[in-house]
């Protein structure tokens, strides 16, 4: 029914006609209209002087802390499913901290002076100035920047502590476990018996 209204509303201007008259004109309208969606979607919006930006910023160690504590619980869970690995503790160490993608505005500023010297000789000089700023949100009396996306570090270690893992077979499958959950090395994963 919508479709039925869209279409008589576009009936009304003369260029729509002579376009209906193209074969499968449909199928091209909906194509068009979906890459338009795709293009506002992953446009990057703002006018000649405002510009959103990117800015790399260090985050505060609670957030890698609570990724940390999340991933080695999911590990955990895992890894205490295979077969013979009985009870399983995980220490995931990584190498840096987390790392936050701010929004930001840039302003741009250019200044041009020109000069003429008394042999007739014009001398130009342009200034241009950059200034970034992160976008902030305020609200409930608190100001925060606006956070795009956050970066965690990569792994620089992995300890597993299984009371299967004497068993070299179960060894082995907590490794490939490990390796294949976090996408790390075998020389970056120790695994040791627990008690």
């Amino acid at each position: 029914m919508a479709e039925k209204k869209f279409f008589s509303f576009l009936n009304k201007f003369k260029w729509f006609e002579k376009l209906k008259k193209i074969k499968h004109f449909e199928i091209i309208l909906v194509v068009i209209l979906a890459c338009l969606v795709l293009l506002i979607w992953f446009a990057d919006f703002g006018d000649d002087k405002t510009t959103s930006s990117n800015s790399n910023k260090t985050y505060s160690s609670s957030s890698l802390s609570q990724y940390t504590q999340e991933l080695e619980s999911r590990l955990e869970s895992v890894l205490g499913n295979i077969d013979g690995a009985g009870k399983v503790n995980v220490m995931i160490t990584f190498d840096g901290n987390s790392e936050v993608i701010l929004a930001t505005t840039t302003d741009e500023k250019v200044t041009s002076n020109s000069t003429t010297s008394s042999g007739g000789t014009v001398n130009e000089s342009k200034t241009e100035t950059v200034s970034v700023e992160p976008v902030l949100i305020t609200g409930n009396g608190t100001t925060t920047p606006i956070i795009i996306m956050e970066k965690m570090p990569n792994i620089k270690g992995v300890i597993v502590i299984a009371e299967g893992a004497n068993d070299v077979r179960v060894k082995l499958d907590l490794l490939k476990a490990v390796q294949a959950l976090l996408t790390v090395t075998s020389s970056q994963v120790e695994i040791f018996k627990g008690n």
